[in-house]
């Protein structure tokens, strides 16, 4: 058991190659570039840089025994990756921090939930991103996309197989996606202690987090499960923490299954986190993921919340909330995922008319500065009630919206009712809502003017709290009249 410890923190810490930034032209640009996002976005007007790298190493692949614990299945294999970085331009506005996002690969192409939840706070707070290609399917996406700019990039697994074109569903013959561990591990090992070459521009990294979600939600408990422990002996931890943002409740095989077999999908069994790990899960997420693991019931696990020397660990539910956020200004461009040859994103304009606006980024960044406080001072965030169950179902308030969890002002003081997942949506990844009445309102409020001092009220003790930003509190204070006004009328 020693001899594979000391192999795994060995191969973790070694640093692999550095090569760019790789360069932009009018002709080739990084895929998920924040000028060729759904709405462009100048990040330089924030004071911020955007790079793509390429990374070359070696990486083992780990395999699990009948006592559960790591062996490694293949040694040393040679792989290329790329990570997208952005990071503030000036080297006194960088705060040390880096929020590492494990890119999501369910689409089959790169999506950077992580950015797309925290951009405007990473860019107020000075916080740097760094987006990691997690699978060989989105290595695909990425030659499909610009074959000159990525053509070396290789996630094999050792044998001589054509790297064919395939869907988004299929793994590709001739690579190995439990590479991931030893990429993610080498990633932030280069950030750390790569110098001026560390794709930061050198920049002193002083924490690192590692985040996912959805899929990579599910990377990232398997992750922590398997390494975080073995990783956190002998010497300074190669993450300071995690955010699970949403898919807390599952996890994955820790290599294919075979040679051509997908990573499994399973229930959450973990192993202990001795790094501070703050676990999401949204309401959809409660039945989103009965159809991947249809031999439990998500609504009876139970995660432990725990703050002590070999457990570290906050699990929250939010009620109302969506899977995820699909009309997000900085997702890629609907013409830049076309050319990866992946499935294009789900705009049904019957899904946007009335979707689900309840603003979880506010609160994934309000428990990012939480897991900051927890990992630099000690200081765990206060545990939260779970979603009330009853019957094997959620239970529901009088207007439909779930009860319990960790509250916020759009289901304890509400406008309208909300359907986390929208049967409308045959991915089950965004919501839908629908306002009160006039009459209804005036039930419950008795004025405009009563709902909206106590809609301030709850926001303003939530910044307080640090539940949410000063920023992000204001944004919803400005909802909340815009709401009114459609509501209540002028």
């Amino acid at each position: 058991m020693t001899d594979i410890r000391d192999k795994i923190r060995h191969s973790a810490w070694t640093l692999p190659s550095l090569e760019g930034p790789v360069p932009v032209t009018e002709d080739s640009h990084p895929f998920c570039a924040m000028a060729y996002s759904r709405t462009p976005l100048l990040i330089e007007n924030y004071g911020y840089v955007e790079e793509e790298f390429f990374l070359s190493g070696f990486a083992n692949v780990y395999d699990t025994d009948a006592q559960n614990e790591l062996f490694i299945k293949k040694e040393k294999l040679p792989y290329k990756n790329r990570i997208l970085v952005r990071r503030p331009i000036d080297r006194e506005a960088f705060s040390g921090r880096v929020y590492m996002d494990i890119l999501n690969a369910t689409q089959g192409y790169d999506i950077e939930d992580l950015w797309h939840r925290n951009y405007l706070w990473c860019m107020e707070h000075g916080h740097a991103y760094v987006g990691v290609t997690s699978k060989p399917v989105n290595v695909l996406s990425l030659k499909n996309f610009d074959y000159d700019r990525y053509q070396s990039l290789n996630w094999s697994n050792g044998e001589r197989i054509p790297y064919p074109s395939v869907s988004r569903s299929a793994t590709i013959p001739g690579t190995e996606e439990g590479l991931v561990w030893d990429i993610l591990n080498q990633t932030a090992a280069l950030l750390r202690d790569g110098g001026a070459r560390n794709g930061l521009g050198g920049y002193d990294v002083k924490w690192i987090y590692l985040c996912g979600q959805s899929q990579s939600g599910a990377y990232l408990n398997t992750y922590v499960s398997y390494f975080d422990e073995i990783l956190s002996e002998g010497r300074r931890h190669l993450y300071d923490g995690y955010m699970n943002l949403v898919g807390a409740l599952v996890q994955r095989s820790v290599c294919q299954d075979g040679e051509v077999g997908p990573l499994k999908l399973k229930l959450r069994n973990m192993k202990p986190s001795v790094s501070p790990y703050i676990c999401l899960s949204s309401e959809a997420d409660l039945t989103l993921f009965r159809m991947f693991v249809p031999d439990g019931n998500l609504l009876d696990i139970r995660i432990e919340n725990k703050d002590d020397d070999r457990d570290k660990c906050r699990y929250y539910e939010i009620a109302g909330t969506p899977h995820t956020d699909i009309v997000c200004p900085v997702l890629s461009a609907v013409k830049e995922v076309e050319k990866t040859g992946s499935v294009l994103p789900n705009l049904d304009q019957r899904l946007l008319e009335y979707i689900n606006d309840i603003p979880t980024e506010f609160y994934i960044c309000g428990l990012l500065e939480k897991l900051h406080i927890w990992a630099s001072a000690g200081t765990a965030p206060l545990a939260c009630t779970i979603l009330e169950r009853e019957n094997g179902e959620l239970k529901k308030d009088a207007f439909g919206n779930v009860l319990g969890g960790l509250r916020t002002p759009f289901t304890e003081v509400p406008l309208a009712v909300y359907t986390a997942c929208n049967p409308d949506d045959p991915e089950g990844i965004c919501g839908k809502m629908s306002y009160f009445s006039r009459e209804q309102a005036l039930t419950i409020y008795g004025s405009k003017e009563n709902y909206l001092e106590r809609f301030r009220e709850m926001t303003v003790d939530q910044v307080r709290e640090q539940w949410i930003s000063e920023t992000d509190g204001r944004k919803m204070i400005d909802w909340s009249v815009q709401a009114a006004e459609r509501v209540f009328g002028a």
